[in-house]
């Protein structure tokens, strides 16, 4: 695993951020592409912000633009199919519109059609359905703050949009703090449909579990599909900055994003520990670093062992019935348990090797690494639990 970049050093979390972002849309386009002619990406918080590079490359414009850019040129070289691109990019701030405006006027040899808005966009939302010209659209959401910008009723047109996913920035850890303040109890309510109200005795991650989840059902009720989420870590520290919410109709789509999503969390393994070591090396972190270390407590997640919480799952999921384990079935587990691919396919290699589990269909010992292969509808597989 490399190193994370220096331009990246003290901003650790947009690292891991655009990381997810790049893996995913890559591999997302790509699909995409074989059958739609037209491709659009819209960002609603651009930027871009001071501490990003001049040339923007290490910004969701930059990646987002260079990835359309190199599927456009793949997806015509490799699989014949010609696609236009077409990108949005909105800022509420000026100084920060007249950057992004001034790059994407000098990028004259784009064969992506962008342009950008400024304002805020809450009130844009109407343009931007229109924008999308009922082409698939991938929306990215990534708001400093979160009051009213990612409520259901404010996204409600573009979550009834017939051909869109989403990628949502849920601030947890501003949205925790202001579960204990009288003053913000409104607008918690209203960014997750109902009250939510905590005893005090519950776990730092029974707290995460409820708030994600009910964020998820109330935006998820309004989308009518599939849900799932990652987890992103305050750096330096083991605690939980904010959740990336992704929004998809199609169960192909969501396996993906969670298979990006398991590189991403290697990746954030890294850059914490190079985050720590480079604070141990330091004489002290800076007063200011509203991402550094604090003298405040942070909470405390156990650490789960996946592959056996997989295994446990499984055992109550599979019968003496034959399941068909096809995308749509791989995609229940995901969604049902917020697991990774690779946890249910090493639970599946253990279940098979401890006689508990069998393969109606193929012989699977030889599958060293992934003995399910959920590649419906043309090679689906049927599993059963082993009579005792």
């Amino acid at each position: 695993m490399s190193s994370i970049p220096v331009e990246y050093h003290g901003r650790e979390q947009a690292y891991v951020k655009h990381t997810i972002l790049k893996t995913y849309l890559q591999r997302l386009f790509m699909i995409i592409g074989r059958n739609e002619a037209v491709i659009n990406y819209v960002d609603c918080f651009a930027g871009p912000w001071s501490e990003e590079s001049e040339d923007l490359r290490d910004t969701s414009i930059g990646i987002s633009l260079r990835l359309m850019k190199d599927c456009a040129k793949s997806l015509e070289e490799i699989h014949n199919c010609k696609v236009t691109f077409r990108a949005l990019y909105i800022e509420k701030n000026k100084e920060a519109f007249s950057k992004l405006k001034s790059f994407l006027d000098s990028d004259s040899s784009s064969c992506v059609a962008a342009s950008c808005i400024q304002g805020d966009y809450t009130t844009k939302i109407a343009d931007i359905a229109a924008w999308t010209s009922n082409n698939f659209t991938f929306f990215f959401i990534d708001p400093k703050g979160w009051r009213t910008v990612i409520n259901a009723p404010v996204l409600a047109p573009l979550l009834s949009l017939n051909k869109a996913e989403f990628l949502i920035n849920l601030m947890y850890d501003f949205i925790n703090r202001a579960m204990s303040m009288k003053a913000q109890q409104a607008n918690v309510e209203a960014l997750l449909g109902k009250p939510v109200n905590f005893s005090g005795k519950e776990s730092a991650a029974e707290r995460q579990r409820v708030i994600v989840s009910q964020y998820r059902q109330v935006i998820g009720d309004l989308y009518g599909g599939r849900s799932a989420h990652v987890t992103v870590e305050r750096p330096g520290m083991d605690r939980v900055l904010y959740f990336l919410i992704y929004l998809t109709r199609h169960p192909k789509g969501l396996i993906v994003f969670k298979e990006a999503a398991e590189q991403m969390h290697m990746i954030q393994r890294v850059s914490q520990f190079e985050k720590k070591l480079r604070h141990q090396s330091s004489k002290r972190a800076p007063v200011d670093d509203l991402f550094g270390f604090t003298e405040e407590q942070p909470e405390v997640v156990c650490a789960q062992d996946n592959r056996t919480l997989a295994k446990a799952y499984l055992l109550t999921q599979l019968s003496s019935s034959p399941m068909l384990v096809d995308n749509e079935q791989w995609a229940n587990f995901l969604v049902e348990t917020d697991l990774y691919p690779g946890d249910f396919q090493l639970a599946f290699k253990e279940l098979v090797n401890e006689g508990k589990i069998f393969n109606l269909d193929a012989d699977v010992k030889g599958r060293t690494k992934k003995p399910v292969r959920p590649n419906w509808p043309r090679a689906s597989e049927r599993w059963v639990l082993c009579a005792k």
